[in-house]
This record gives C-alpha cells, structure tokens and sequence, in this order.
C-alpha cells in the first residue's frame, strides 16, 4: 500500500488541542478509499482484465457505497488527482448494479466557508461533512435517488450531487491559487450538468473573485463543446421581501458577469462582449436564501419556513 504523508492521527491530536487546522492531520473512510483506489490503478495498469485478484472487487464495494448514500472521493485534495480509471470501474459497477437509468449532475462551487455543503445538506439532506472549521478538500460526489412525483418532471432517476472545496483557499495562500481554482472551477463545471454557484452574503468583493475564476471557466466548456448551465445562490441575505433590492442586486450582478466575460475573453482568445456563452437567465436564476439553519451548531434544524 502506497504511503500517504496527510494520515497522521498523532499530528491530528495535537493540531486539534492547539486549536490548529488538522486538516492535513485528519484520517477518515476517503483515505482508505483512496489507497483502494492507487491500488486498483496500479494492478489495473500491470495486468489489464486478464488477470483479477481481490483487487478487483474494490470498484464493486465503493459502488455499493455510492448506492447506499455515503459520498465517495471524486476528486484527490491533496494531490489535485483524478483517479480516472477508478473513477470507470467505481460507475460501471453503479449502472451494472441500478441498469441504464438517467442521472442528473449537481455541482456547486463557491468560496471557502462560504456555506456550500451546509445549503447541499440542507436542501438534499447529504451526509458532506460540515462543521466550524471544517472545509471540504478536493471533490465528492453523493448519489440520490429521485422520488417518483419529482421524477415525472425532471425526467431523469438519479441526482449526483458534486461538492467541492472552496475557491480562493486561506491554506494555500502564496501559492498560485489562481491557476489551481481555474482548473477546479473548470473541472467542476464540466462534470455537472448544473453548477451552483454559491455566495456567502452580498459583498462585492466576494461576488468579483468568485465571477472572475467562474466565466473564465464557461468560457472554457465553450472550446470543448459542452453546454452546462449555472444557477446563483446567494445565502444569509436579510430582508428577502424587498424585491427593489433584490432587482438592484441582480442588475448589478449582470453588469459583473458581462465585465468578467470581457476579461475572461481576453486571456481565452475568445471574441464576446457579454455574458452569452451559456443560457442564463437572470430573473429566473439567481436565488436569494435567508440563513439556512436555527442556531450555529452543525446539528441545529432549518428554518421552519425552508421545510
């Protein structure tokens, strides 16, 4: 088994009695998981489908896994690896299991401590780890099954709900987080067929960092052919009755993505003026939530008024 540097539970200890991070400290299921998976790459490459040991049953465990709720590691934080081959054998084993059904792709992006797993957790009652100080690294994906009266309008079975770290990480500052969060940002965005952007309040600044590394993205799905569509969630907005304010915001909101494409389309070599390269329509998406959660505790209900 191949040796991991990040699963170190004695550093976890000591990080959480000094109040530190431990994220690079913590040991849980997705490592055991993700050596499963460097295992099965690795025999995978050596022997191809000639020769099966034990090794190959991994794809089918982490497919009953998938099915039975458990987010599965989509996406390697630490190594900012996909484990393509993994990944294959993991869903050839999902549709061998549940047969040729549709599924639906949700991603979500936004920045970090921006809320995002909690809004997945709160809208679809995921099982993403969410707590004060907690951050996802890297991608999971969670599969849910689609309830026969939403199934009659969707027209699709299953729902696999993407969720990511956040954009602009206060860990890796000083490296180059820009060049890291495009190539999230557009890994995220091409594996969804609806990407959520996720938006923390109503600062300006934030909205800007959070459109410049995203158009840029979109823009990008346009050289490869692919059309994915996006929705704006913006969270912990007070005062949602004052529709005035909420047209401003959105005006305003267009204004930054027509902004962030004429730059986006510099670097890109792409010749557009305006946020046209995906159908966005925006009074129908973008969405305004109050706080999503009684109380600060990770266990604490929603709203009443949100059920």
């Amino acid at each position: 088994m191949a040796e991991n540097p990040g699963i170190k539970v004695d550093e976890s200890i000591d990080a959480c009695q000094n109040g530190k991070s431990a994220a690079s400290g913590t040991f849980g299921l997705e490592h055991i998981f993700r050596e499963m998976g460097r295992i099965y790459e690795a025999r995978k490459t050596i022997y191809g489908d000639s020769k099966q040991g034990k090794w190959g049953k991994y794809p089918e465990l982490a497919a009953d896994l998938l099915i039975s709720g458990h987010p599965l590691e989509l996406l390697d934080g630490d190594a900012g690896h996909v484990p393509l081959k993994w990944i294959f054998g993991v869903l050839d084993k999902v549709f061998m299991k549940l047969g040729d059904l549709k599924v639906f792709v949700l991603s979500v992006l936004g920045l970090q401590s921006s809320g995002k797993s909690t809004m997945l957790r709160t809208m679809f009652g995921l099982q993403f780890a969410v707590s004060a100080g907690r951050c996802t690294k890297g991608a999971f994906m969670q599969l849910v099954k689609v309830s026969e009266e939403i199934r009659k309008d969707f027209k699709f079975d299953y729902l696999l709900v993407v969720d990511t770290e956040g954009l602009l990480s206060l860990e890796l500052q000083g490296t180059n987080t820009t060049h890291r969060d495009n190539k999230l940002a557009t890994f995220v965005v091409g594996v969804g067929n609806l990407t959520v952007i996720n938006i923390f309040g109503e600062n300006p600044a934030e909205l800007q960092s959070v459109l410049q590394i995203v158009v840029q993205a979109f823009m990008r799905m346009k050289k490869v052919r692919l059309s994915p569509s996006c929705v704006f969630v913006y969270q912990n907005v007070t005062d949602l009755a004052a529709a005035e304010k909420n047209m401003d915001g959105r005006r305003h909101l267009q204004e930054k993505l027509d902004q962030m494409t004429q730059l986006a389309a510099k670097e890109e070599n792409c010749n557009t003026n305006c946020f046209s390269i995906i159908e966005f329509d925006i009074k129908k998406d973008v969405t305004y939530l109050p706080q999503l959660w009684e109380g600060t505790s990770s266990m604490a209900p929603p709203k009443p008024r949100l059920k």
